[in-house]
């Protein structure tokens, strides 16, 4: 028998009112502004929404505005969606098994309001007028009422105004757009039948028109010229579909920015889909390199669960590995039987985009000729797609590592070769090559074997950095301009660093809304293929304007100018040549290792040569 409470006693468990409990519960439903502007336009899309605008400031701080022109709401209807859990999505436990609706708790509204000022104006028929609901901070709903049009708008302006200890963790107001811009992306891309525009600040960023082709969505948002290199996937089995397109081998980034995956129609970050995607590109992708992805996963909801995370980004499979099996096997049956896509009509189509030159099937280890040779490369990759015709389990060709594994092996000795650190390479003189990719010297200390690509670039990027540095880069005017496309999320982080790109020599200039003009490029670039290396640029700019990050990410791009631009394997060099970079290798800060940490040259000693031939 348990004892009771003294009459004085005060209890230490008690019941928070309301207005923290909805602040509380906003700590996992509003994370920051991008939160917001999920949860509003989930909302319009369940509405059935043909028109949503988003309309941000500051970053989505100062101001989030959603208008929808959806079914709009009642005055009863209105005041019960701020109260906790108040939802016309379902009604019993058993609607959790089959949900179809992107929002179900009926947490948002009273989470947001909770933390910011919101107005929602709302009218379900606009002959009999509509509602003007007024709420600050999780406070007392106003209302009056008032005429507007059939749908709802909702401005919901300084965020977390009395939660300062929040507001303090929000990055600055580029990175929050960002993140915004990325949201409704992931929103245009899977409802094409929606015309989603988003302002930031008074500029538009994406305006998309309706369509009922996911590919022209596709396009418009990402660009005509990764559409191109689409491949089809439409795979049905048992209660699983697999609709939506995959880019070709020959096509790939640095990053996973380009992959968007849907369950249902609901954006979700899936370890198993996108590790399934991945295995069903088998060998075929260079290491490191992603594959472009929009795949659009359907089943019957009881098969998944989307009740497992606060901000519903991540699903739970009844049968994992049946769907690993599915999406895989999806995946590389495409891929086998694949032809590119086309797009004949898209010029002439309400979807608005520039339809660029036929598709580029991009080599990433064989560069233009170095200013070392006038010859060019007579190395080649066989394309990758030819290989998937040839055999789905074929292997992507990495020109460098198998041209080490071919090439005769030095066997004079077993020891293995030193990388140096002290030598002082004046004290070898130059024999000539071997396998046209590395430079033999021999002097008193033993031969030295010196990787000529790595030097090369070791001295292209300490020329590059200092001139950097000085703000004396040396850059080629275009004598046309180039355009290039790109996402909204990508338009964003260009914007952002369009200053830094210009002390690159990169000067970029906003064209529309979704194109940019490159006017200038670094002479150390002037052969490269300008829209492949400002694709790769784009994957490595940092989401932040942080001094670190924008220090490390712009050091990397500096790398991989030098590395693009360094001699190749397989590229011959005379004595003349090998003498100027050995030259300009001595005159470097760090000789001995390339920009990424390799070493540049390898010693073998003349004391282990001579043991092994039984002279010392």
């Amino acid at each position: 028998m348990s004892a009771k409470p003294q009459e004085n006693s005060k209890s230490r468990v008690r019941i928070l009112p309301d207005d923290l409990a909805n602040q509380i519960a906003a700590g996992e439903v509003v994370e920051r502004p991008m939160s917001v502007v999920k949860e509003l336009v989930e909302n319009s899309i369940d509405a059935g929404s043909t028109r949503i605008l988003i309309e941000i400031e500051q970053g989505g701080k100062k101001l989030i505005r959603v208008t929808d022109n959806g079914s709009g709401l009642s005055l009863e209807d209105a005041e019960l969606s701020f109260l906790r859990h108040a939802t016309s999505k379902i009604s019993s436990s058993s609607d959790l098994e089959k949900i179809v609706s992107l929002g179900f708790r009926g947490e948002a509204l009273p989470s947001i309001a909770s933390v910011s000022k919101v107005r929602m104006t709302t009218s379900a028929d606009e002959h009999l007028g509509g509602v003007i609901i007024l709420i600050e901070g999780g406070g007392s709903v106003q209302t009056k009422e008032t005429s507007c049009p059939h749908g709802t708008t909702i401005d919901v302006s300084q965020l977390f105004y009395n939660t300062p200890a929040r507001k303090k963790f929000l990055k600055g107001d580029g990175t929050e757009s960002s993140h915004i811009t990325q949201v409704v992306t992931q929103h245009a891309l899977a409802h094409p039948q929606i015309h989603f525009t988003l302002i930031n600040n008074g500029r538009k960023v994406i305006d998309v028109l309706p369509t009922d082709q996911h590919l022209y969505r596709i396009a418009e948002l990402f660009g005509a010229e990764l559409a191109k290199e689409l491949v089809q996937v439409d795979t049905k089995y048992g209660d699983y579909r697999l609709e939506g397109f995959i880019s070709s081998p020959v096509y790939t980034r640095s990053s996973r920015s380009a992959q968007y995956c849907y369950v249902n129609q609901r954006f979700v970050r899936d370890k198993v889909i996108l590790h399934s995607t991945q295995q069903g590109y088998s060998h075929l992708l260079p290491k490191g390199q992603h594959p472009a992805i929009y795949l659009f996963l359907s089943m019957d909801p009881k098969l998944f669960d989307v009740n497992v995370h606060p901000a519903k980004a991540e699903v739970r499979f009844a049968f994992q590995q049946e769907v690993h099996r599915f999406v895989s096997g999806s995946v590389k049956d495409s891929l086998i039987g694949s032809k590119k896509l086309s797009l004949p009509s898209m010029a002439q189509s309400e979807n608005r985009f520039h339809a660029t030159s036929q598709p580029r099937h991009r080599d990433r280890r064989v560069g233009s000729a170095s200013n070392y040779s006038e010859g060019q490369s007579s190395a080649r990759l066989s394309s990758a797609m030819e290989l998937i015709y040839k055999d789905s389990a074929a292997r992507s060709v990495d020109l460098e590592s198998t041209r080490l594994r071919t090439s005769p092996q030095v066997e004079i000795f077993h020891e293995k070769p030193s990388a140096v650190s002290n030598l002082i390479y004046s004290e070898f003189e130059p024999l000539g090559q071997l396998d046209r990719s590395f430079i033999l010297m021999q002097g008193k200390p033993g031969i030295l074997v010196v990787d000529q690509h790595i030097a090369h670039e070791r001295v292209l990027y300490d020329r590059f950095k200092k001139a950097a540095k000085n703000k004396k880069i040396e850059v080629q005017q275009l004598l046309f301009p180039l355009t290039m496309e790109y996402s909204p999320s990508e338009v964003e982080l260009l914007v952002r660093h369009q200053d830094s790109l210009s002390e690159l020599g990169l000067e970029l200039e906003l064209f529309g809304n979704n194109e940019f003009l490159l006017r200038t490029v670094p002479a150390i670039l002037k052969n490269n293929d300008k829209e492949e290396i400002m694709r790769e640029i784009v994957d490595m700019l940092p989401a932040q304007k942080h001094e670190e990050a924008l220090h490390e990410k712009f050091e990397e791009i500096l790398i991989m100018m030098s590395c693009r631009n360094a001699i190749k394997v397989n590229m011959s060099l005379n004595l003349d040549q090998i003498r100027k970079l050995i030259s300009d290798l001595r005159e470097t800060e760090m000789p001995y290792t390339c920009p990424h940490g390799r070493p540049i040259a390898l010693l073998y000693d003349i004391d282990s040569i001579l043991k092994k031939f039984l002279r010392k």
